[in-house]
């Protein structure tokens, strides 16, 4: 069996209790099937040089992480900047809350082209690479350029909006395009492969070829949905355990007498994920090579 290797904005030990779902998620994907784990270290060196960052490896059981770490100039553009002040908040549909400073692009790029660089090397022949989220979509374009074949695929864990607001990215043109460096593009719901399928027949006059598949730039990408979610049955069983219960009453009793303000985060969904690793293997599997 091929290797799963995974490139994420940010990643964690997969043997430790993590926050954040993307990290959860990941980290029971490849303890179960083993693999690498590629991404940002989380370090941010201040007198680092932009373009550059240390390369570290070392192993979680049967996982090789290896992290790179940023300089202040990259983590202010490539993170803080591209991703998280345009990005983020357009995917979103929220134009108004965009930055939209011409830099921030030069360092997103620059950090996408540092890790292609980094991670070519500890790539095998037979690799089946997945790379995650809105910081890395350019990566697998700059990993092709350098000449990596194996086969890759991509998963957005945001919403796609409508082509109209997806135009309103600084340098959409060659943002979008970069997902035909990709063999597999898996989205979050039907809805964003309608947005993502007419923005690049309308926009980049990408043909349909049925099965989910659209060319355009001399490439073949397939664009799917991967909805995911919860164990129900776990999460009820967890509901009606002993300590659930007790802990249910013992709140009860007491703040019966007091005003609360309740917040509810997203659920945890990494027991949704061993079966999209799975969709996405099938699937990359039958489509080997970006043609």
């Amino acid at each position: 069996m091929s290797r799963l290797v995974v490139i994420s904005n940010r990643l964690a030990d997969p043997r430790k209790s993590a926050a954040g779902g993307l990290a959860v998620a990941l980290g029971d994907a490849l303890a179960r099937t083993g693999g690498l784990w590629f991404g940002w270290s989380g370090t941010v060196t201040p007198d680092g040089t932009p373009g550059e960052g240390a390369l570290q490896t070392h192993q979680a059981g049967n996982v090789t992480l290896a992290t790179v770490d940023l300089c202040q100039a990259d983590h202010a553009a490539y993170y803080q900047g591209y991703a998280n002040s345009v990005l983020w908040p357009v995917l979103h549909y929220r134009l108004d809350l965009a930055d939209f400073s011409a830099p921030y692009i030069e360092g997103y790029r620059r950090v996408n082209q540092m890790f292609a660089r980094k991670l070519l090397p500890l790539l095998r022949e037979d690799d089946m690479i997945w790379v995650h989220d809105y910081h890395l979509i350019p990566l697998a374009a700059e990993l092709r350029a350098l000449g990596c074949r194996q086969r890759i695929g991509f998963f957005l864990h945001v919403p796609v909006p409508p082509p109209l607001i997806l135009a309103a990215l600084p340098q959409h043109e060659w943002l979008m395009r970069s997902f035909f460096a990709y063999d597999l593009v898996g989205l979050q719901s039907e809805a964003d492969v309608v947005h993502f399928t007419r923005y690049m027949v309308n926009e980049a006059q990408a043909q349909e070829l049925g099965g989910q598949r659209l060319r355009a730039f001399n490439a073949t990408v397939r664009v799917a949905a991967f909805p995911i979610g919860i164990d129900v049955q776990e999460f009820q069983r967890l509901g009606r355990a002993p300590d659930a219960v007790q802990t249910c009453e013992a709140l009860r009793a007491e703040y019966s007498r007091r005003q609360l303000l309740l917040g509810i985060d997203r659920l945890d969904y990494s027991k949704g994920i061993p079966h999209r690793v799975r969709a996405f293997r099938q699937l990359l599997e039958r489509y080997p090579e970006n043609e």
